[in-house]
């Protein structure tokens, strides 16, 4: 409920027309009781067919006054929504995008992937329909209002039948949560197994991984079904008692009022228009508590959200250098996860000239990746400090920064759209001849080239679908497009054939002539031999230095036959 009325308040004044609308359209609302009620009392009794016709024009105008009245209402509170809803999408893109990596990382995939597709549920349980369905609720007692000023009596059992009604719907709604909270994180759950038959299929067929998934699957479904059917017996007991409602209240206002009217407090035509305002006071109560298990789905999406828009965001702005020249400095750096009983690193101290290669090598978990992240300012440590240029990367404006950076991550992705979009989405400007080189250069050129698309190829889930070293040269590419001075590169060679190593070697050898400040992770031996300085990860929880001193000549690819 809070949600819609935040809505209604995002501009007062549409607020006012919203209310004053609903009042008017409830208003208009009683010709139907009104006509009844004259004709059966006067006109019946007159027999003049000129009021006949009055009544009935009155009341054709009044429902076509009501109808204009309802659409122009549905526009505003469409128009309320559709704000609503951009800018609930435009802060859930920006809590996935602007959050604190490190906390965003906390929460599960499948979660977020329900988070962001719960806009979808927020949309429909919240929209426009539902929102001038409650703002008819407070005026269904304008019907009661009216049939009290006819009968007392009968308004009084009115509304002793809807508080009724109103009770069991409010009992069976409270029920409602657990259920509906058991159906959300089942869904979480089919969502894993569901990207299991997917995206891991080589997995399932090689591994014989069908039948522990097939009881998993089977347990969940079973769960999932258990709990639909409590929810569907909930949903059906409010729609029963909206139902006996109805029922009981049409017996009891034609019951009790028949009598009124053989007591010679009512007549026959004010007996009609009784039973129609009860009617219409109920039926607008009703479809009101209808919208408990909509608006229950509704908030437990927004709940979702709320964790993701919680998530405090990283700095928007910082310090920018006028020019960067790729030194590094670790002063007593240290980082580690939370819950982890031996951090990432400790004490750690070194200083990198501009123009040098510094290469960290270590077993995997040892914090290779989690060193690179930390370069690119997607994690700050936990203690000391991490300096370009004399700079605190705490200082630094992050969106610069990263644009100071080509950077290939471990696990290279690419979003959907095209293999040009991607590769130049740093530097849009790029021509397709120097894409073409730098492709080439990479011994990818083929692979592209070789493609009816080109450089128009579609890429989909992340690029799964192309070969991993071809994916990874493909992130280089990408990298090295978008310019940067510092190089920072997390296993550029995992599972990348002699003739990419070659080429891997070549470019980082025309980077270094460059003048490139070059950090790579990796346990690649050309890679580890022609480094200036090459720091073990494996030494816990102090890293420690290898070697420091002159570089060898890069030549890749040795020992990938």
């Amino acid at each position: 409920m809070n949600e819609f009325l935040r809505r209604i308040a995002l501009q007062p004044r549409l607020r006012l027309e919203l209310w004053l609308s609903s009042l008017l359209i409830n208003l208009l609302g009683l010709a139907s009781s009104l006509y009844s009620i004259h004709v059966l009392n006067r006109y019946l009794a007159l027999g003049v067919d000129a009021t006949l016709v009055t009544l009935t024009i009155g009341a054709v105008m009044a429902v076509g006054f009501e109808v204009l009245l309802r659409n122009a209402r549905l526009r505003l509170a469409q128009w309320l929504c559709a704000r609503a809803d951009t800018e609930l999408g435009e802060t859930l893109f920006e809590g996935a995008v602007r959050g604190q990596y490190a906390l965003v990382e906390q929460l599960p995939h499948t979660a977020r992937r329900e988070i962001l597709s719960g806009q979808s549920t927020v949309q429909q349980c919240f929209g426009a329909p539902n929102l001038v369905t409650l703002l008819d609720t407070p005026f269904a007692f304008v019907f009661v209002v009216v049939l009290g000023m006819l009968s007392p009596f009968l308004a009084s059992m009115a509304l002793l039948v809807m508080a009724g009604v109103t009770l069991v719907s409010l009992l069976a709604q409270r029920r409602l949560r657990e259920p509906m909270e058991a159906q959300s994180r089942i869904a979480m759950q089919m969502a894993g197994y569901q990207h299991n038959l997917t995206a891991g299929g080589e997995m399932v067929r090689a591994f014989s991984a069908a039948d522990v998934l097939k009881e998993k699957w089977r347990a969940c479904a079973d769960e999932q079904a258990e709990q639909r059917a409590q929810l569907n017996r909930l949903q059906n007991t409010m729609q029963n008692a909206s139902y006996a409602g109805t029922l009981i209240l049409s017996m009891v206002i034609m019951g009790l009022g028949a009598r009124e009217v053989l007591a010679g407090n009512l007549d026959i035509g004010s007996l009609i228009g009784c039973n129609i305002l009860a009617s219409r006071a109920l039926a607008a109560l009703t479809r009101a508590l209808g919208l408990g298990e909509q608006i229950g789905r509704g908030q437990r999406a927004l709940e979702l959200a709320r964790q993701l828009c919680a998530i405090p965001r990283e700095r928007g702005e910082g310090v920018r250098l006028g020019q960067t020249r790729g030194s590094l400095r670790f002063e007593d750096l240290a980082f580690g996860y939370p819950k982890q009983a031996v951090p990432v690193l400790e004490h750690f101290d070194y200083q990198l000239e501009a123009g040098k290669v510094l290469a960290f090598t270590g077993a995997n978990g040892s914090g290779k990746t989690t060193l690179s992240r930390l370069l690119v300012g997607l994690l700050e440590p936990s203690r000391g400090h991490l300096l370009v240029d004399g700079m605190d990367l705490r200082q630094a404006d992050p969106q610069w920064w990263r644009r100071q950076v080509a950077y290939l991550p471990q696990e290279p992705q690419f979003f959907d759209g095209t293999l040009r979009e991607n590769l130049c989405v740093l530097a849009p400007e790029t021509t397709d001849a120097r894409v073409l080189e730098v492709c080439r250069e990479l011994a990818v050129g083929a692979f592209v080239e070789g493609g009816a698309e080109g450089l128009g190829l579609t890429v989909r889930n992340g690029g799964g679908s192309i070969p991993l070293g071809i994916r990874r040269r493909l992130a280089l590419a990408r990298a090295v497009i978008g310019g940067g001075q510092l190089v920072v590169l997390d296993d550029p060679t995992e599972g990348v054939d002699a003739e990419g190593c070659k080429a891997i070697a070549a470019l980082l050898s025309r980077l270094v002539r460059e003048g490139r400040t070059l950090v790579v992770m990796s346990n690649e031996g050309f890679i580890l031999g022609a480094a200036d300085t090459v720091i073990d990860l494996n030494h816990k929880p102090v890293p420690r230095v290898l070697r420091d001193g002159p570089r060898e000549p890069a030549q890749g690819g040795a020992d990938h036959g």
